[in-house]
């Protein structure tokens, strides 16, 4: 019976250990020694070729298969004379080492350990810095930059002004340092918003200037784009040295982002040659040549490429953003109505003001208009007025009782009460010609004489009668 227990054991041991290993995560290896093809030959020939490749399944140079990442893509990208294959999903670099014979080996050079963040990612190399941008993973998709720490070899972020998210059209122009991003695919698979589910397209164009870090707006795409990718019914991506070439509605259209042009292609033979291909996208752009390799025959399909077969659309890539220009100038005019309004009640305030002090000093007896002296002035030069005389300054001094004082005083005092006078009698009577007015003695022309203004002597009588 125990010999029978045990045989049960060691076959459930058995059993589990062969559920284990199915299971268990299988790595790559650290190098692989691999057959130096034509492929590779090629770009390594081509000594100023610098540029990336998408490899097809049939051109993987990686041996991956039996490990968890045989199903990964591979992208080869040349810099400066080194050759990498990039592991997509996963931060693995491998570096090319220089050929022995018909044999090359590829040299892991990363410890990644974070893997899965960054599906469909961007790779670009700049002045000998590898980064990475944007990408997929765990639900949500980023506008990351990431470099490659040749210290730790490790990838770190690098941290910019603002996020900016990939639609698939992005493209990074090596001689400008600018990581191009026309329009914006927001997606978030962890909310049950279906817009963020299935992604928000957002409009504004950008570039990223890696000797910055930082996002700069350019523009809004145009109209015209949002119509002609809406319509896109296949796809397909092709490298240029100015852009890309997409195929929509199955022909080929270079986007030029350092022109800010699109251009549509006037050639059927050449659509087909793209359309043709698209399934295997082993194909480089290489001093206005395409070639595409041929893994089973490991020889090349080339087609020359000329501008001249192309139409220039009549619409650019983005166009100038006037909501930011809009939005200053509404801005200024609600501020200009602001103020033109705020002047206006305050002059519309001013007026009632005006008109009720008018109103209750109309309606006011002398005594609450004019000071005693004031009045006693005033009769003083109606009296005058009545006999056809003029008054003194002697006799004015001795109504304003400053006869004992000195000329200076006097001459102030004079000056002061008359202007008060005339103030306060063309404010009540919302005219323009003063009370009191004077002229030079006849006699001696250093001295002036008083009088009441005789157009204003019947209003300054009736003014004293109601007092």
């Amino acid at each position: 019976m125990i010999y029978k227990n045990l045989k049960i054991i060691a076959l459930l041991a058995f059993l589990l250990q062969i559920n284990q290993t199915s299971a268990q995560f299988v790595p790559c290896e650290r190098s692989y020694t691999v057959f130096f093809n034509p492929l590779l030959q090629k770009i390594n020939d081509f000594s100023d070729f610098n540029g990336n490749i998408i490899l097809s399944r049939s051109s993987n140079i990686l041996p991956l298969s039996g490990t968890s990442f045989a199903a990964n893509a591979q992208e080869l990208i040349k810099h400066n004379g080194k050759i990498y294959i990039f592991l997509a999903q996963t931060g693995f670099i491998f570096q090319m080492s220089e050929p022995q014979g018909d044999s090359v080996v590829f040299r892991k050079i990363d410890n990644t350990i974070n893997i899965n963040y960054n599906i469909n990612c961007t790779n670009f190399i700049y002045k000998g810095q590898i980064y990475n941008y944007g990408g997929y993973g765990f639900w949500n998709k980023t506008g990351h930059l990431r470099k490659f720490n040749t210290v730790d070899m490790e990838w770190d972020i690098q941290p910019t002004n603002i996020e900016v998210f990939t639609a698939d059209y992005e493209w990074f122009s090596p001689s400008e340092g600018r990581l191009y991003v026309p329009f914006q695919k927001i997606e978030n698979k962890a909310l049950k918003d279906p817009k963020s589910y299935k992604g928000v397209f957002e409009y504004t164009s950008y570039y990223l200037d890696l000797k910055t870090a930082d996002w700069i707006k350019i523009g809004k795409v145009s109209p015209e784009l949002i119509k002609l990718i809406d319509q896109k019914n296949n796809y397909g991506v092709y490298p240029h040295d100015n852009g890309r070439l997409f195929l929509i509605n199955d022909e080929a259209h270079l986007f030029d982002y350092k022109e800010n042009k699109i251009y549509k292609s006037k050639r059927a033979d050449l659509n087909q040659f793209f359309i043709r291909n698209g399934a295997d996208l082993t194909v480089f752009f290489y001093k206005g040549k395409y070639y595409k390799y041929q893994q089973g025959l490991q020889t090349f399909k080339t087609w020359d490429f000329n501008l001249n077969d192309f139409e220039l659309l009549n619409f650019p890539i983005w166009g100038n953003d006037y909501m930011t220009l809009i939005f200053v100038l509404a801005i200024c005019l609600v501020v200009i109505l602001i103020i033109f309004f705020i002047r206006l009640f305050k002059q519309s305030v001013k007026k009632r003001i005006e008109n009720a002090q008018l109103k209750v000093l109309k309606t006011k007896t002398m005594n609450q208009a004019f000071t005693e002296t004031e009045i006693s002035l005033i009769q003083l030069l109606i009296n005058a007025s009545g006999a056809k005389q003029n008054i003194e300054i002697a006799e004015i001094n001795r109504v304003l009782g400053i006869k004992d004082k000195n000329l200076g005083l006097q001459k102030k005092v004079r000056s002061d009460v008359i202007n008060a006078i005339n103030d306060k009698y063309t404010f009540i009577t919302q005219g323009e010609i003063n009370l009191i007015a004077s002229i030079r003695k006849e006699d001696d022309k250093r001295f002036y004489e008083y009088f009441i203004v005789p157009t204003e002597v019947k209003t300054a009588q009736k003014l004293i009668e109601k007092n």
